[in-house]
């Protein structure tokens, strides 16, 4: 599967080099200049630089690695229309209230689902910082990556990737829970940034019974840690003990009277 990544920037890079340190073919373009020597990429032959519209045309799954309003931009600008229906990844996040006032607010993945009818958008890797995209472990366990979409399909297709990369996806529904990604990603910024832990950080989901594109994941030394245990049994609830001969007794203390 060739991978086109729009978005040359930290976050670009680094998943197209963790995309082919995998072995995975990878087009990543800037948002349509064109390609300036030296090229970063040359030391990587699975990866070309190409201009924008070589990334929408070519590759079989597109990700957007760029900041939100510039997604927009490409959007509003027809340059994403030839979807054919495959699938794009949203890892953009739209600024915060009061941030950045010249780029639109609200949530990045509804606006972008809207705007892309012709792909199957799939919120993800939006919660991931630069750093843990080549090692996406932390504690010896995998980092777990959100993802929400309206297309089964799209999302089952995007785990794969996500599994290739090591990563643990757990699928959190259709897109409308994409805000709720965005907060996620604020929020791990800010603790990053307020432990100085320069991104080196996450959350596990730990899931009882693991499910088609659907596992555990996200941890780091500052990490939340969910944990869904099977019940003791073999899977089955485990009966409570009988109650003791002196648990029969009335509320008063008194024995209870005999049956007529």
């Amino acid at each position: 599967m060739i991978v086109g990544i729009i978005g040359r920037g930290r976050m670009g890079s680094a998943l197209a080099r963790a995309l082919a340190a995998h072995g995975g073919p990878v087009l990543i373009a800037g948002r349509g200049d064109p390609v300036r020597p030296p090229d970063p990429f040359a030391p990587y032959p699975g990866i070309r630089s190409v201009p924008t519209g070589a990334v929408v045309a070519g590759a079989d799954l597109v990700v957007l690695m760029l900041p939100f309003a510039a997604a927009v931009e490409l959007a509003l600008a027809g340059r994403l229309d030839d979807g054919r229906g495959r699938t794009v990844i949203d890892a953009t996040n739209p600024p915060q209230a009061g941030v950045a006032p010249s780029a639109p607010a609200g949530s990045g993945g509804r606006l972008l689902a809207e705007l892309l009818p012709q792909w199957r958008v799939v919120k993800a890797l939006n919660t991931v910082p630069a750093g843990m995209l080549d090692e996406p472990v932390l504690d010896g366990r995998p980092v777990t990556v959100p993802l929400a979409g309206d297309h089964p399909p799209a999302k089952a297709e995007v785990s794969v990737l996500l599994r290739r990369l090591g990563f643990a996806p757990v699928d959190v529904g259709g897109i409308d829970r994409a805000p709720a990604l965005e907060s996620l990603a604020d929020l791990l910024m800010a603790i990053s940034s307020r432990h100085a832990l320069r991104g080196r950080l996450g959350f596990q989901v730990a899931l009882a019974e693991p499910r088609a594109a659907v596992d555990g994941g996200l941890s780091g030394p500052a990490h939340v840690e969910l944990n869904r245990r099977a019940p003791a049994g073999g899977g089955e609830r485990q009966r409570r003990p009988a109650p003791a001969a002196e648990s029969a007794r009335s509320p008063a203390g008194r024995p209870p009277r005999p049956s007529r």
